[in-house]
């Protein structure tokens, strides 16, 4: 279903897309890409496999644990590729996109399980406790239910 007008989607085509792991290893995957059938919306949308996060080329694994600090620039498996800019870019992408990932996940709960306003104002935040409770997993956990939602985790939030 299209996250944005909620009608049915049908297969375009494929195009590769580069995922890279620690190390500088990369793999080529066939993406699907699926168009919208309403006719006022024929919107394309990438249909990507966990593994991998919207905009970025390293795998959510590698990231994920880039931003919990499992994974820095001293690690041998790490020595060159993510290179330093790029895990810090990662730490403050995620610093960056928290109040909207947060939001976007309370809104989305509070319509699908019927929660009361309180939830809603709560200072909790979900992302965190998804971190604690989903550890290896939370990122590809939390970008799944974003994006199958129609939401979006901004590529290059403001500064």
């Amino acid at each position: 279903m299209c996250p944005e007008c909620g009608c049915p989607l049908c297969r375009r085509d494929r195009k590769l897309r580069v995922h890279k792991e620690a190390g500088g290893r990369k793999n080529w995957f066939a993406i699907n890409r699926l168009k919208c059938t309403n006719e006022k919306c024929r919107r394309l949308h990438n249909e990507l496999p966990d593994c991998m996060v919207p905009y970025k080329h390293y795998g959510s694994g590698i990231i994920e644990d880039v931003v919990d600090d499992v994974l820095g620039p001293d690690d041998p498996g790490t020595e060159d590729y993510p290179c330093e800019a790029t895990m810090n870019h990662w730490k403050w992408w995620l610093s960056h996109n928290e109040a909207n990932i947060n939001g976007q996940m309370k809104s989305m709960l509070h319509h699908l399980l019927d929660l009361d306003i309180g939830f809603l104002k709560s200072r909790e935040s979900l992302l965190k406790e998804l971190r604690e409770r989903i550890s290896p997993g939370w990122l590809s956990v939390v970008t799944r239910f974003i994006y199958n939602s129609g939401g979006r985790i901004e590529p290059n939030p403001e500064r």
